[in-house]
């Protein structure tokens, strides 16, 4: 390959003897093939990472995720059945006093009575029948009947002591007809709902006996009987809060958050 050796050239070694341009061929390494098959000429690709794709489906955007909780939120609330009926504020259960709910009571009320449904408990406590008793909602096979605003103290579980200043109340019923799986199942969607509204944790939600009446023999009472071992919370009260828990998972769980997308 001619090359230009001359003044300004790259090649030029100094010397000004002569002011003609002078041309020299000099051998040029050969252009290195990116496919050579020469180890000491073979072109190295630079590394790249290694990237997991990412399933749209298992990670929802912030948006989609806090849409598709609402709405499962609102098809539990929706299978609980939730009607208000509110006491009045003349009732002897009213309180008038706020609060800001920190766990969920259940209690049963073991009233055998024909007709004793949510409604007639409802009627009850609006007519003052029960004396200074009053808690948030009556749950039955066929609705879930609300007697308090949820940010009001109730009068159900251990007189002026934290489970009435700060737990929500319901009494699950039990009269002659009533089917006692359908309330258990409505009272765990409810009971699910209010813990994700409120901010509620599992551990949280008890059995009335978690209370102890002061002045009272025995202090803990065995509510809700049914959910009890031997009047203690045991085997039957830890499946009945898995089963909430089954619930409250399907509304908050990414898993079932795209299902409800669909």
């Amino acid at each position: 390959m001619a090359v230009y050796r001359g003044p300004y050239s790259p090649y030029w070694n100094g010397s000004t003897a002569s002011a003609t341009r002078s041309y020299q061929t000099v051998s040029t390494p050969r252009p290195v093939s990116y496919y050579s098959r020469n180890e000491s000429e073979t072109y190295q690709r630079p590394q790249t990472r290694s990237y997991t794709p990412v399933s749209y489906q298992s990670q929802p955007s912030p948006s989609v995720a806090s849409h598709n909780t609402v709405a499962v939120a609102a098809k539990i609330y929706g299978q609980a059945r939730v009607r208000k009926d509110y006491i009045p504020h003349s009732a002897r259960g009213r309180s008038g006093k706020s609060m800001r709910p920190r766990y969920i009571t259940i209690h049963s009320t073991q009233n055998w009575s024909k007709g004793a449904d949510a409604w007639r408990h409802g009627l009850a406590l609006k007519r003052s029948k029960l004396g200074r008793l009053a808690w948030h909602y009556t749950t039955d096979e066929n609705v879930t009947v609300q007697h308090l605003p949820t940010n009001e103290q109730g009068k159900h579980a251990d007189f002026d002591g934290p489970g009435n200043r700060y737990s929500i109340g319901i009494e699950m019923c039990e009269h002659s007809g009533n089917s006692r799986s359908a309330t258990l199942e409505r009272t765990a969607k409810l009971t699910a709902w209010l813990m994700y509204k409120h901010d509620i944790p599992l551990s949280r939600v008890v059995p009335h006996y978690h209370w102890p009446r002061h002045g009272k023999n025995p202090p803990n009472k065995n509510c809700p009987h049914l959910l009890l071992d031997n009047g203690r919370p045991g085997r039957k009260w830890r499946a009945y809060q898995a089963r909430i828990k089954s619930y409250y998972d399907e509304i908050v769980s990414p898993r079932t958050q795209t299902w409800a997308a669909r």
